[in-house]
């Protein structure tokens, strides 16, 4: 008891030095008072860990350190290794993976446990320098140092063999190489945890494959063992209870910040365009930005917008990652040699596909396998870190694994079977998009205009009341789609390259994003004339028209839309004779042509009441009643508008309600019925609250404003004009500018009487 009474006597003094109280100096170790309490009358084990804490709680320099060792009766000279490698230069970004660490070390470093964390992430996203830096700056806290080693795991034929490193560890620790030889493995390891449960220590294992080849470098309680991988590691995880970080690419901002370390704040404000480009093209990886920064000191007179059109190709992207000092290829090849055969062919089908982000029906049509083997695929590609799972399911591959994938689908896959990938995607996307954009309008196209090209893949269904599935599909995959299309080269895919972009129209229509949608109309509309398609031109011309006229090129708009209209006639598709005619007619409309937009809506009331088109009927209706209205016939229009009520409430999509309660409220207001129209108004709101009703919606909050101007509630009104203009922002719609007039004048006018623009109610 001698030496465990001096223990105690030690501890008292120091914490009477510092006028503390047994229960402070506990909490100040992490400790409760009842365990120290215990502790210091000899109801518990000196543990090397507790007593360092209290060690440094209390100040005392070593001196509660050195009598604890006394009094278990070793005062030899301990080594404390610390095997931590170089840290990484310009250290950026990772906050919050170094706080889950410090939260890990603190709330499971407790007397008796073991905290292990889990790095995970691709190659070159710096888990080693991550490990590194956090170890470094915690490690003065474990009084057996730091232990590090490389187990190459995924190296193929080269991975460390568990008992080299254990023996290695062990003479690190002051393990003589006699006792090693002398001692069976079993025996090793129970030494090895021995010493670490005397002193605690940080273990890093480096590139570890799985739980086995990790098992006998697992410390005993006390110690803090990180563990990086490429690859997910739930066999470790659930046997350890340990904290997995999964390790991203850097953010934009951080690659920037690093690369801005490297060559200068300066040279990248300078090309900031093509700095955004350089990181983004290098998959923001630090060590990928580190060589790109370091090429570009190397070679001075290259401009930053001279090396973003190096990344560009992925023929070339790899290139610069690639010399004598470091070689992507290999670096990726310990990944993909690891995966199984059927994996690795998917993995090179993503190379060859334009889409970064995809799906597993796309997969499964660009592979042609069967969609749960490509999902099987995916799902191994993303646990060995070669692709990235996103929120809704899908999946996105980095501009760099992309490039490495494409130059092996070149080596290892025949070209025609890459063509016969290309046109078997295109075609999937173009029926799909068809058969989504049906469900959105039903009956908007009718099934013969499926060329003959597209028979031989399955689309996606959709079920006749299936608008949100649809639109679902179309916001997420109406990007890659148009992609798919740019990228298409063999001739037969022509006729294709016009359907894809006009099978979009409807989505285009509902959610009014026609910038995206520009250029595909024109390739579209070149792609029809190059295949010498007169349904496709006519479909083109007036996919092209509605473009240009919701861009305000109206000219431009209504002679595309006058030219499509003749050549649907010519065809006898009666049709899309009418949709074209409807659009005609609010072409006209925005060009106060209203008497030959009643005449056009008339025209395609007629035609969709003879097709039984009874979404075209509704839409057209609500167009002809603002016609009608502002030719003078007020109960035409509202007659006209309570008809589109009606017919609203039979459709599953609350669209077509939206656009009746739309103009219903505008009739109303128009005609001075302000608190009716305002019922309306707050009705459309209510059915457009979906993401991709954004502009329907702040068309309603701009006629419920004006309204609001007009009962004199200028406070209301100015909070529906900031509502509607949030929304025309995040469309960056040219209208947000005159909205932001309307405020700065209502603003302007708040001590008098409040004056707002007549009411200017666009289309449906």
């Amino acid at each position: 008891m001698r030496t465990i009474d001096s223990f105690a006597a030690a501890v008292h003094r120091r914490r009477r030095e510092r006028g503390l109280t047994l229960g402070e100096v506990a909490a100040k170790a992490g400790y409760s008072a009842s365990y120290l309490s215990k502790l210091l009358h000899g109801h518990r084990t000196l543990l090397p860990g507790v007593v360092h804490d209290l060690d440094t709680a209390l100040a005392a320099d070593g001196e509660l350190n050195k009598i604890a060792a006394e009094q278990r009766g070793d005062s030899r000279v301990k080594t404390r290794p610390v095997q931590l490698p170089p840290a990484a230069p310009d250290f950026v970004g990772r906050e919050e993976q170094l706080q889950a660490m410090d939260h890990a070390l603190v709330a499971q470093g407790r007397p008796g446990s073991n905290v292990t964390i889990v790095i995970e992430g691709g190659f070159w996203t710096g888990k080693t320098a991550l490990a590194v830096h956090w170890a470094s700056g915690v490690q003065a806290r474990f009084p057996g140092g730091c232990l590090f080693a490389d187990l190459r795991g995924l190296a193929p034929g080269m991975p460390a063999a568990p008992e080299e490193i254990l023996d290695g560890f062990l003479v690190a620790l002051g393990v003589s190489a006699a006792e090693l030889g002398a001692s069976n493995v079993p025996a090793r390891i129970a030494r090895y945890r021995s010493l670490l449960a005397e002193r605690p220590a940080i273990v890093i294992l480096d590139n570890v494959a799985d739980y086995q080849q990790a098992e006998w470098l697992l410390p005993s309680p006390g110690s803090v063992v990180v563990v990086t991988s490429r690859e997910q590691q739930p066999g470790l995880l659930a046997r350890t209870g340990g904290m997995a970080i999964e390790l991203p690419p850097l953010s934009s901002e951080q690659a920037l910040e690093l690369l801005r370390h490297r060559v200068g704040d300066a040279r990248v404000r300078a090309s900031a365009a093509a700095a955004e480009v350089i990181v983004e093209r290098c998959g923001r990886l630090p060590m990928t930005v580190h060589i790109a920064a370091e090429h570009l000191q190397r070679h001075r007179e290259t401009t930053l917008d001279e090396l973003a059109d190096q990344l560009e190709s992925d023929k070339t992207r790899l290139d610069l990652f690639t010399s004598n000092d470091v070689n992507i290829h290999g670096v990726v090849d310990v990944s993909y040699l690891a995966l199984p055969p059927m994996t690795r062919r998917v993995f090179r089908y993503l190379g060859i596909s334009p889409a970064d982000v995809v799906g597993a029906e796309s997969v499964a049509v660009l592979t042609g396998l069967d969609l749960d083997r490509a999902r099987d695929a995916l799902r191994l590609l993303a646990h060995a870190h070669l692709i990235e799972t996103l929120a809704n399911g899908r999946y996105r591959i980095s501009h760099l694994l992309r490039a490495y994938a494409h130059q092996r689908a070149l080596v290892e896959e025949r070209l025609n079977e890459i063509e016969r990938a290309h046109d078997r995607t295109l075609r999937w996307y173009a029926a799909t998009a068809w058969n989504a954009n049906n469900t959105l309008i039903p009956g908007w196209a009718d099934n013969g205009i499926v060329l003959d090209n597209l028979a031989g893949v399955e689309p996606m269904p959709f079920e006749e009341d299936g608008f949100e599935e649809a639109m679902a599909w179309c916001e997420r995959e109406v990007a890659i789609a148009l992609q798919v299309a740019r990228s298409a080269r063999t001739h037969g895919a022509k006729d294709v390259l016009w359907l894809l972009p006009t099978a979009f129209l409807p989505y285009f229509v509902l959610t009014r994003s026609w910038n995206t949608w520009l250029v595909a109309a024109h390739d579209g509309l070149s792609a029809a004339r190059a295949a010498g398609s007169d349904a496709g031109v006519a479909r083109s011309l007036e996919v092209l028209g509605w473009v240009e006229h919701e861009l305000g090129r109206a000219d431009n708009g209504i002679a595309h839309l006058e030219e499509a209209l003749q050549r649907h006639g010519d065809l006898n598709d009666e049709r899309s004779q009418a949709w074209t005619a409807y659009g005609l007619g609010l072409a006209y409309a925005s060009c106060g042509r209203v008497a030959e937009a009643r005449r056009l809506h008339e025209l395609a009331d007629g035609m969709f009441t003879t097709s039984e088109v009874k979404v075209g009927l509704a839409v057209n209706r609500a167009a002809l009643a603002e016609a009608c209205d502002l030719l003078g016939d007020p109960d035409k229009a509202m007659e006209y508008a309570f008809d589109v009520l009606n017919r609203a409430q039979m459709f599953t999509s609350r669209a077509v309600l939206g656009v009746a309660h739309q103009r219903i409220g505008s009739l109303l207001g128009r005609h001075g019925q302000h608190r009716a129209a305002l019922k309306h108004f707050d009705q459309a709101l209510a059915v457009r609250s979906r993401s991709w009703q954004r502009w329907s919606a702040a068309e309603t909050l701009i006629s419920r404003a004006e309204v609001l101007c007009a009962l004199g509630q200028v406070d209301q009104a100015q909070t529906a004009y900031r509502r509607s203009l949030q929304n025309l922002e995040v469309l960056h719609d040219a209208k947000a500018m005159e909205i932001r007039a309307r405020l700065a004048a209502l603003g302007a006018s708040c001590s008098g009487t409040a004056t707002c623009s007549p009411a200017s109610t666009a289309s449906a």
